[in-house]
């Protein structure tokens, strides 16, 4: 099992909701802003994944404490005046509707406070003769139930709110041990990743993302169908299946996604798959590719535009039988690679609106690698008013490829759009590819991800 750093510790403690006041650095307590928990930034200083909710979060409402002392002054400053007009009124329930309304917003203690105070201004007023006309004792004795009915509502809550946190604790720390930190820099290259899931409920998703650091370093994207638990486990087997298979030496990237989609058609059932992206990263200036139904990472050179690392052949899914193809790229240093699941492609806004990653060069372009996802991640929420569709997985990589390479690049007068391509990568070299994965539902999803600007 693999050790939890305690910065991680911390982090993940923090965000556990259901607690009121979740611990702080030094062990200090501090307010629970379910607010802020919704769409917020991984914590300065603490590398890996973030995992966090995209979606309203259940827990402690947001200024219960100060709720419940209105509620209090409210209904006292409202039985002095029903005490002052001196007349006798039908009913004392009224009363009830305090302790009723602080059992939604305050713990247990502060509701049963609540409703002792609300029965002691009915027990005054029906002493002062100021109480229901009739039959006080039994008037009285509904006030009561209906106080004691409201202690037990906020028990039964603050039960599930500690159920509930204790299971989104679990999910956390399964979807850490699933998602394991991703290293800042490889060779030849500087990372920087972000995970968001549209699940509030769970924070558990099925999109994987896993770097493998070595002289060729190599990572996974990948999105698995469907969600909840069933998803997470079979990401879970193809992340595993992806480490074991780059540990075996001499396996091309072909064969490393052969090994995980056996893994992944053994643990699947009969209409799940994984959509993934294979990488390589070759420091004299090449990155492999293999692509087996997932959309293809986008490439932004130093000054220039946006553009998909599209393959001539796309592979079926993990889980559906691919065949996959290799592709390789020339790269330079300094360009960019932003690799991503769906849920980016995916995000609208109210209107419908698809999110266009091309929209927004200039975040993609900003010095610091995780300041930029987390720009390009905040404007997919403030144009999905913070409630994803599905999750999302986004990895940026930076090259710092090394000079000799990049001066033999030039040397060699290659396009920027130069690619090879073939099963086993021994392929035909040639001009720019064909771009045959632009067609139909992906390629359309691709060209407005990009912002339009590529060609039909």
């Amino acid at each position: 099992m693999s050790r939890i750093s305690p910065a991680r510790r911390r982090t993940a403690s923090a965000a556990v909701p259901g607690e009121d006041k979740p611990a702080g650095e030094g062990g200090r307590r501090l307010p629970f802003r379910p607010w802020r928990a919704v769409w917020r930034r991984p914590p300065p200083g603490v590398g890996g994944i973030s995992l966090e909710p995209a979606g309203p979060v259940q827990g402690a409402v947001p200024g219960g404490r100060a709720t419940g002392l209105v509620l209090a002054l409210a209904v006292t400053a409202a039985a002095a005046a029903e005490y002052a007009s001196g007349g006798p009124f039908t009913t004392l329930a009224w009363l009830a509707i305090a302790p009723l309304l602080a059992s939604v917003v305050l713990p247990p203690r502060l509701t049963a406070l609540m409703a002792g105070w609300t029965v002691l201004l009915g027990l005054g007023l029906t002493l002062s003769g100021a109480g229901p006309a009739g039959h006080p004792v039994s008037r009285l004795a509904v006030l009561m139930l209906l106080a004691a009915f409201a202690v037990a509502n906020a028990l039964l809550r603050s039960a599930a709110q500690r159920r509930l946190g204790q299971a989104r604790a679990v999910a956390r720390v399964a979807q850490s041990a699933l998602l394991r930190e991703v290293p800042r820099t490889v060779a030849a290259a500087r990372l920087a990743s972000r995970y968001l899931s549209a699940s509030a409920e769970a924070r558990v998703g099925g999109d994987l993302l896993e770097v493998i650091d070595g002289p060729r370093p190599r990572w996974l994207v990948g999105d698995t169908k469907g969600k909840g638990l069933p998803a997470v486990r079979l990401a879970s087997v193809a992340a595993t299946s992806f480490r074991d298979a780059c540990a075996r030496p001499g396996l091309s990237l072909p064969e490393v996604a052969r090994a995980v989609d056996l893994s992944v058609t053994r643990a699947a059932g009969e209409e799940d798959f994984v959509t993934a992206v294979f990488a390589e990263l070759d420091p004299r200036g090449w990155v492999q590719l293999v692509l087996c139904g997932h959309p293809p990472p986008f490439r932004l050179a130093a000054g220039g535009e946006l553009e998909p690392m599209a393959p001539e052949v796309f592979a079926t899914p993990l889980g559906l039988n691919p065949n996959p193809h290799l592709s390789t790229f020339s790269v330079r240093t300094g360009d960019r690679l932003l690799f991503f699941t769906d849920g980016l492609l995916e995000a609208r806004d109210q209107a419908g609106r698809f999110f266009s990653v091309g929209e927004h060069l200039q975040t993609l372009r900003r010095p610091g690698l995780q300041s930029a996802i987390d720009e390009l991640l905040d404007q997919v929420g403030a144009h999905t008013r913070y409630h994803l569709g599905d999750d999302v997985a986004v990895l940026l990589v930076e090259l710092t490829l090394t000079g000799a390479a990049s001066e033999a690049d030039d040397d060699a007068g290659q396009d920027e759009g130069f690619e090879r391509s073939g099963a086993a990568g021994h392929g035909r070299a040639g001009a720019r590819p064909r771009r045959p994965g632009h067609r139909g539902r992906r390629g359309a999803d691709i060209r407005r991800a990009a912002g339009g600007c590529l060609p039909d």
